[in-house]
């Protein structure tokens, strides 16, 4: 009994699957590679997928209006073209937004309701304690963004907008550098 547990026990130690010391060092570059970009001050976030925080109605809503579109209330794949740069000592965003607005008088015309905005970036922190996080906050006309980006390795991030207008958002996507 005491030879069978012994074999089942290193049996189970050598099932486990373990990074190769390259695989190790490639990760270990990337990562490196990935926190000088962002200590650089110019790269930009490609949102690829939006998941709104929303309430129970507005998720219903939201799967009515999305129907047979592959998203849901909870979900929303994004085309090209919406984004986060890093300039500097700036930021410019063009993300789309889905769901509520808690003070709605800055959005009377209804042609702005994504998240935009174009300032100057207060507080700016990267944190690499724990994998890799940057956070700042940046005022529009009206509202005031706390951005929390979380980056990967493989330079995939998610990102979190928490507006002092309306719910907050999540966004995952590739952070790639700026050129210009």
């Amino acid at each position: 009994m005491r030879q069978l547990l012994t074999f089942l026990t290193l049996i189970l130690l050598s099932c486990g699957s373990s990074k190769s010391n390259v695989e190790l060092a490639e990760e270990s570059k990337a990562f490196d590679e990935l926190k000088r970009l962002v200590e650089s001050g110019r790269f930009q976030f490609d949102a690829e997928v939006l998941y709104p925080l929303q309430t129970m109605d507005v998720i219903n809503v939201s799967n009515k209006l999305l129907r047979n579109t592959g998203n849901n209330g909870g979900r929303v794949s994004l085309s090209t073209g919406y984004k986060i740069k890093i300039k500097n000592d700036s930021a410019i965003a063009n993300l789309p937004y889905v769901g509520e607005v808690r003070i709605s008088n800055a959005y009377i015309n209804g042609d702005d309701v994504g998240i935009n905005f174009n300032n100057i970036i207060r507080d700016y922190n990267i944190d690499a304690s724990k994998g890799l996080k940057v956070k700042f906050i940046v005022k529009d006309k009206v509202e005031s963004y706390d951005i929390i980006m979380k980056l990967y390795a493989d330079k995939t991030a998610d990102v979190n907008i928490i507006s002092s207008h309306r719910t907050s958002a999540k966004y995952r996507g590739r952070i790639i550098p700026l050129l210009k």
